[in-house]
């Protein structure tokens, strides 16, 4: 049940006070703290590509998979997508009120399925599992989030902490080598998570699909997800997707 007075903020110049759960609509509302990537099929959250702590030093590598970030180009470079992104940012690092506030409004927007970090990742231990927390609060939705933060859910989950069962929570691949990929599966099949690789066009038009496994099929469908729902599945240990 969500409890409005939850919602008061101590901290100056991210939210006013809040009381209700209307004035949560009117000060924080669906575009404040949630995104709408044309490629999903409903809501997402992202923070600035610029905080990823991995990312960061893998944008400037060649081969990497994060170089040339999508989310460092086009639209996410507009200055009124970076304030949006930047005030997202510190709402979920700086504000009590993050699981609240995303519980109430996923709660009351979302259907069925929601993304993690279309643009960022993981800042650390308390995010994941301020958002592991969302997930129990929302049972009813099934989740995402691909990281390349290894280190931090690492951590997390050899301190004992659970992964909540609605929370599809995929390792991506740092680089497109084989070496890369064999070992962040390795890293995930130990911990108990799935994977999300990337090959190049002509590496990933000969793969060949199978029950664990599925190839992004965005790419051939106006790079939307459209019905898909492979990388909210727990039964498909790696996504693969092209390069682009």
């Amino acid at each position: 049940m969500f409890n409005p007075d939850v919602l008061e903020c101590g901290i100056t110049n991210i939210l006013p006070t809040l009381k209700y759960a209307t004035d949560v609509m009117k000060a924080i509302g669906i575009g404040e703290l949630m995104s709408k990537p044309e490629k999903m099929p409903e809501w997402s959250f992202n923070i600035p590509a610029k905080t990823c702590k991995v990312g960061k030093h893998l944008v400037w590598q060649k081969g990497s998979n994060c170089y040339e970030c999508y989310a460092l180009e086009g639209h996410y470079r507009n200055s009124i997508v970076q304030e949006a992104l930047q005030r997202r940012y510190r709402f979920a690092v700086h504000n009590p009120n993050f699981i609240p506030a995303m519980t109430f409004l996923i709660n009351l927007r979302v259907k069925r399925r929601f993304r993690w970090f279309d643009s960022g990742d993981i800042q650390s231990q308390k995010m994941l599992d301020d958002i592991c927390q969302i997930c129990r609060n929302t049972p009813h939705i099934l989740h995402w989030l691909p990281t390349k933060e290894h280190k931090i859910v690492k951590r997390y989950i050899e301190a004992g902490n659970k992964i909540p069962d609605n929370l599809d929570l995929r390792l991506s691949s740092l680089f497109k080598s084989k070496t890369s990929v064999h070992k962040v599966t390795k890293l995930a099949i130990r911990l108990g998570l799935n994977t999300a690789t990337v090959l190049p066009p002509n590496e990933w038009e000969k793969t060949i699909p199978s029950n664990s496994s599925i190839k992004c099929p965005s790419s051939t469908q106006g790079n939307k997800c459209l019905n898909c729902q492979a990388c909210w599945t727990h039964k498909v240990l790696n996504v693969v997707y092209k390069e682009h």
